[in-house]
């Protein structure tokens, strides 16, 4: 099977906000017998809209429409889809008496706009909204089948999870194909795909990978009508890849697992990510369990007076530095009674940078009872890709410190 997804919204073409629907429907159909084969951003305009639905279902098997569903007078998906196959609106009651439910909480009542979030073509499968108020729908038109979902991502990746796949798969057979996802940490995109594509030469699969900041996600898929060479696929990955394999979702996860199995407690001190480590050791439900908090000491004040660190250090060799990171590292493992501390201390611009620290330039330590370790590296981009390669570099030097121990 065949599909499009047709994502509406004046928003996206202006430059306002990048479209997340389209990656997130291509991602989860690569392991379905559903191909994506166009993804078309088209702005709040009828004629545009009805002119590339039309010819959407005319070639596609399954066509996705996301947006359009709200109470605004530039909402027109269902008033279109309506229209195109001859079909009355109307208002599902579960959805509207929620929608209702919701509005008396506020002192409010639904007004006539605010009705076009429950209202479906007549007829269509209805895909309710566990998040906001605007609920899609499902319809089958010969050979296609059409699926309409909001356009707001938080809405729509939940409601596709819950409904639409469920109604893909029981109505209109639709079948997940076998996959699993494995995960590399730390290593050159180009590397990893040059290595894996000699590992599954010869192998009847598809995959995919996908660099997201340091972390290589690689996806398998069986391929129609072949044994799935799963068992093969991992132990190569294993011989290829060893320790730089994450075990577990996210290098977060791994970092915690390790610590709880060690029965040992994390600390960190972070000074240009702000918290960014510990927030995503938090994501974690349970990391209490290994994690007992951080000092975010972002003034060199803050780092003498929190974690101990020297003065005389701050003034010999800068915030940014080896000696410093180290220093921050065993002063949150006392600080905190600690087993294993991380610090982070760097430049992540746009500004501060110089000759001899460009902005980039990460410092980082770690610190057990006894020792302390340290490391200087250089992150290129904006503010945001070195906050964020900080914080998962840090992270993996936990990891393979516990994987040593």
């Amino acid at each position: 099977m065949q599909a499009c997804a047709i994502i509406t919204g004046s928003e996206l073409l202006h430059g306002q906000i990048a479209d997340q629907n389209g990656p997130f429907l291509a991602t989860r159909l690569f392991t379905s017998a559903v191909e994506m084969k166009e993804i078309h951003l088209v702005g709040d305009c009828p004629e545009a809209i009805r002119r590339t639905f039309e010819d959407a279902i005319k070639r596609y098997h399954v066509v996705f429409v996301t947006g359009g569903l709200g109470p605004t007078d530039d909402d027109l998906t269902c008033r279109i889809i309506c229209d195109v196959f001859n079909l009355e609106m109307d208002v599902d009651d579960a959805s509207r008496d929620k929608m209702e439910a919701v509005f008396a909480l506020r002192g409010l009542a639904p007004g006539p706009g605010d009705m076009k979030m429950v209202s479906v073509p007549k007829g269509a499968v209805v895909l309710p909204n566990d998040v906001g108020l605007a609920c899609g729908f499902a319809l089958h038109r010969d050979a296609c089948t059409v699926v309409a979902m909001p356009g707001v991502p938080r809405e729509m990746e939940p409601m596709f999870d819950h409904y639409v796949w469920p109604y893909l798969k029981n109505a209109r057979g639709v079948r997940e194909r076998k996959h699993f996802v494995m995960r590399t940490a730390l290593m050159r995109e180009s590397e990893v795909n040059a290595r894996v594509h000699t590992l599954v030469e010869g192998l009847s699969v598809e995959w995919s990978i996908c660099a997201k900041y340091g972390i290589n996600e690689l996806t398998f898929v069986e391929r129609e009508g072949s044994p799935f060479p799963e068992e093969a696929i991992r132990a190569g990955m294993e011989r290829e890849f060893g320790k730089r394999l994450l075990r577990r979702d996210s290098i977060e996860e791994d970092v915690l697992a390790l610590l709880e199995e060690k029965n040992l407690m994390l600390a960190c001190a972070e000074s240009c990510t702000g918290g960014l480590l510990s927030s995503r050791l938090t994501d974690v439900p349970g990391a209490s369990k290994a994690f007992l908090g951080t000092v975010v000491s972002y003034s060199n004040e803050a780092k003498i007076r929190l974690l101990g660190v020297s003065k005389k250090t701050l003034e010999n060799f800068g915030a940014v530095s080896e000696e410093v990171a180290g220093e921050m590292a065993a002063g949150a493992c006392n600080a905190l009674s600690a087993d294993v501390a991380i610090s982070i201390t760097g430049i992540a611009g746009p500004g501060g940078g110089s000759a001899e620290k460009p902005v980039g330039t990460v410092c980082f330590g770690l610190a057990s009872p006894g020792q302390v370790k340290t490391r200087k590296e250089f992150f290129p981009g904006d503010r945001d890709r070195v906050r964020t390669f900080s914080a998962v570099y840090a992270l993996n030097m936990v990891r393979t410190f516990l994987q040593k121990i």
